[in-house]
């Protein structure tokens, strides 16, 4: 309970000291991991005037995997700033032969730019929840989905 008092208040710090720019930050990846997708890219766009972004995800490996997502980042706007950490809530269609769900995905990262905001790199972390109660899977089948991820990968802004 300490720690994470302790962590909400380094946030609050942070985001008492963020102050925007004017200029527009989206990016699209493409990234490289483990659970849920191996390969995965997207993009993201900034709404105007704030800290959140909206975006659209697809991906391969032990699932086919389609999102789309709202983030929150706190920096995004700082173009001085080389760290932009972010947290992501998404919708996302997950499907293999046997197995489908709607899920909710939540998740975060960081994307470090070190010389502008053009290439940089981007990793992240996020658990997916089905949306069901019942095993979707057909009788006798026993198939065990991954519905997590870790994964690294580039990111390009524009």
């Amino acid at each position: 309970m300490a720690r994470a008092a302790v962590a909400a208040a380094i946030f609050a710090g942070c985001l008492a000291v963020a102050r925007p720019v004017s200029a527009q930050s989206n990016q699209a990846y493409l990234s490289l991991g483990v659970g849920a997708t191996d390969l995965s890219g997207g993009a993201e766009w900034l709404v105007i005037g704030t800290p959140v972004s909206v975006g659209a995800e697809l991906g391969a490996g032990n699932l086919l995997v389609a999102s789309l997502a709202a983030s929150y980042q706190p920096f995004a706007r700082q173009l001085q700033r080389k760290v932009h950490p972010f947290l992501r809530v998404s919708l996302t269609a997950v499907s293999s032969s046997p197995y489908a769900a709607g899920c909710v995905g939540l998740g975060g990262g960081l994307a470090y730019w070190p010389r502008s905001r053009r290439v940089g790199l981007r990793v992240e972390a996020a658990k997916l929840w089905p949306a069901f109660y019942e095993d979707p899977s057909p009788p006798g089948e026993s198939f065990v989905p991954r519905l997590w991820t870790l994964r690294a990968g580039v990111a390009f802004g524009w």
